[in-house]
């Protein structure tokens, strides 16, 4: 058998090493591209999220409203007016007596607008005595809140 001239044998090599390299670029490449898409769309849905919560807050800051009266019949009802005196319109979602949630009956996602009052009537969720004091907070559906403290 004849023996293969040395040449030869690099030329070989060579070719093997082209291959490898190549193979190794298009690895990177295409790992590098899947990296490249996964955090354009980890940091676009955070950016998203970050405009969501930002905006939340300016439209909460924008909001301003005052509880200017409290009426109580001797029962359990009490009513509420409230007058929205900020930049925009708002919507009464929630009130508390004394850190209670209570169960509204009217008003309670009206749309109130800017200089406007609302009506909110609801059932206490703590009995009401003739002389005590209580703190009555009204909560916006964007979580804007006024607090008064009412003496029956």
């Amino acid at each position: 058998m004849k023996k293969m001239p040395r040449s030869l044998i690099r030329d070989e090599r060579g070719v093997s090493e082209v291959v490898a390299s190549l193979t190794i670029i298009l690895v990177v490449s295409i790992a590098g591209t899947a990296l490249y898409s996964f955090s354009t769309d980890a940091f676009s849905s955070s950016w998203s999220s970050f405009l969501l919560m930002t905006r939340s807050r300016e439209l909460r800051a924008q909001e301003r409203f005052s509880i200017i009266a409290v009426w109580w019949d001797n029962g359990d009802q009490l009513s509420l007016a409230i007058l929205n005196y900020g930049k925009i319109e708002l919507a009464i979602d929630a009130v508390y007596v004394d850190g209670t949630r209570a169960s509204i009956s009217v008003g309670r996602g009206t749309v109130v607008p800017k200089n406007g009052k609302v009506h909110v009537e609801f059932t206490s969720p703590v009995p009401i005595q003739d002389g005590q004091t209580y703190e009555i907070v009204a909560v916006s559906e964007r979580g804007s809140r006024d607090l008064v403290l009412w003496k029956a």
